[in-house]
C-alpha cells in the first residue's frame, strides 16, 4: 500500500502529514537544522515537500524517512538498527500522542490526515 505524504523540515523536528486532504504548501516559517532538509533540497524553496511512499505504518514511514537520510550522509536514523525501536533521543508523536501509547505502537496503521512529528534531541545514534 502507499500513501502520500507531505513533509515540513523544522527546528530539531519533521512534521510529516500522510495523504493531506489539500496542497501541501504550508511554510514554516524560522529555523530549521540544515541537515532536516538534505534528502529534500526542494523543500528549502518551498518549505515542504510530498513524495509518494510504500508503506501504512508508523514504522515503515520512520524506516523509509531513515534511509532517505543515510542517502545523503546525514545520521537521523529515529529507528534504532540495532533493537528495531526508537531511538533514546528521538521523540515520535502521532497526532499529539507519544507513539508508546498508541494501542499497535510503531505498528500503528497511519490515516489520512494524521500529523506525525519526529523530534531529535540532537543529530545523532540511537
Amino acid at each position: 500500500m502507499s500513501m502520500r505524504i507531505a513533509i515540513t523540515p523544522g527546528f530539531s523536528a519533521l512534521r510529516i502529514k500522510v495523504n493531506p486532504d489539500h496542497d501541501a504548501t504550508l511554510r514554516i516559517s524560522g529555523s530549521c537544522e540544515p541537515g532536516l532538509y538534505a534528502p529534500w533540497p526542494d523543500a528549502r524553496e518551498y518549505g515542504v515537500i510530498e513524495l509518494e511512499i510504500e508503506g501504512e505504518t508508523l514504522r515503515e514511514l520512520l524506516a523509509i524517512i531513515s534511509e532517505r537520510y543515510s542517502q545523503v550522509n546525514i545520521d537521523f536514523q529515529p529507528l534504532c538498527p540495532i533493537t528495531n525501536d526508537v531511538g533514546f533521543d528521538f521523540d515520535i508523536f502521532v497526532n499529539g500522542k507519544n507513539y508508546i501509547t498508541l494501542p499497535q505502537g510503531l505498528n500503528t496503521k497511519l490515516q489520512d490526515g494524521d500529523d506525525v512529528q519526529v523530534k531529535s534531541d540532537e543529530m545523532g545514534h540511537c
